[in-house]
């Protein structure tokens, strides 16, 4: 119609951006600092992509201490809780913390807060289950991912657990989708010392792949938490006295401290499975080695 305003075409662009947590340690098992974007490749099914978000050690982070408080652990909670100080003093001042519990349910007990002293009450101040109680660990470390998630920068669950649960073998499946879809490092701490390593199936205890979903026992947890980290780009611990669990705690604020955040565009809508490969350049990949996320999954068209 002559006169008439032209219209203009509404041009909609939705950007997947993959964040990968990174750590880099020597052969001594110690963080390696100071890397540049130039120091890292990123492949997607065996073909590099670049790089085009990059956020070094020194970036604040997200932490979330997710505590078991079913029966399984009520009588061990003085060890791993006064040890958890050490957790805390080694987080920087502008990483945020929060506190959430669980037993058949998840329960956010602090929201994110640079206030240590205020994370370090909402630990202690958690109420342990004496009797029975299912422990849907899988259904809570789901909700925890959705908590923790972000859209940049360095995000962390610090699972403080058994890692045994009740809640079958379809939650362990929507866990494992939700890991893949998200950005969030997972640091398993398994609770129940000695214990851990009884029973007839000890010896694979630390074999890690996907649980069964068949029996409540320390050995398919172990090879849950193992998992859970692997697929996250974390590490899992297995303290065994009042020493390791210190020794865990230093060792996760040192990786909090020193992990990288890689980002790049998912270029796929195919609401698939996809591996993710990080190497370093130069010399630095013969002499340190890389920790990374697995994969992801891609969002569905």
């Amino acid at each position: 119609m002559p006169g008439a305003t032209p219209t203009r075409a509404q041009i909609s662009v939705k950007v997947n951006l993959v964040n990968v947590p990174v750590t880099v340690t020597d052969a001594h098992g110690g963080f390696v600092g100071k890397l540049s974007r130039d120091d890292f490749r990123l492949f997607v099914d065996n073909n590099e992509q670049p790089i085009e978000y990059f956020s070094p050690e020194e970036a604040p982070a997200r932490v979330l201490i997710l505590l078991e408080t079913g029966p399984a652990v009520y009588l061990l909670r003085g060890e791993h809780l006064a040890a958890a100080t050490d957790l805390l003093a080694g987080l920087g001042p502008d990483d945020q913390v929060a506190v959430a519990a669980y037993a058949d349910a998840p329960q956010l007990l602090l929201d994110f807060t640079t206030d240590k002293q205020r994370a370090a009450l909402a630990l202690n101040s958690a109420n342990y289950g004496i009797g029975l109680a299912n422990l849907n660990f899988y259904a809570s470390m789901t909700r925890a991912l959705d908590w923790t998630a972000s859209e940049d920068g360095k995000s962390a669950i610090v699972a403080l657990t058994t890692g045994l649960y009740s809640s079958g073998p379809a939650s362990w499946q929507r866990l494992a989708d939700t890991m893949r879809r998200g950005n969030v490092m997972v640091l398993p701490v398994g609770l129940g010392g000695t214990l851990r390593e009884t029973g007839p199936r000890a010896s694979s205890a630390r074999q890690s792949g996907p649980p069964t979903g068949e029996e409540l026992s320390f050995a398919e947890s172990n090879r849950a938490l193992e998992t859970i980290a692997a697929e996250t780009g974390g590490r899992a611990f297995f303290p065994r006295s009042a020493r390791d669990f210190e020794d865990a705690y230093r060792r996760i604020a040192a990786l909090l401290r020193h992990q990288y955040s890689i980002g790049f565009t998912a270029a796929v809508s195919d609401g698939r499975y996809h591996a993710i490969r990080v190497e370093l350049t130069g010399k630095h990949k013969r002499e340190y080695r890389v920790n990374f996320r697995r994969g992801f999954l891609a969002p569905a068209n």
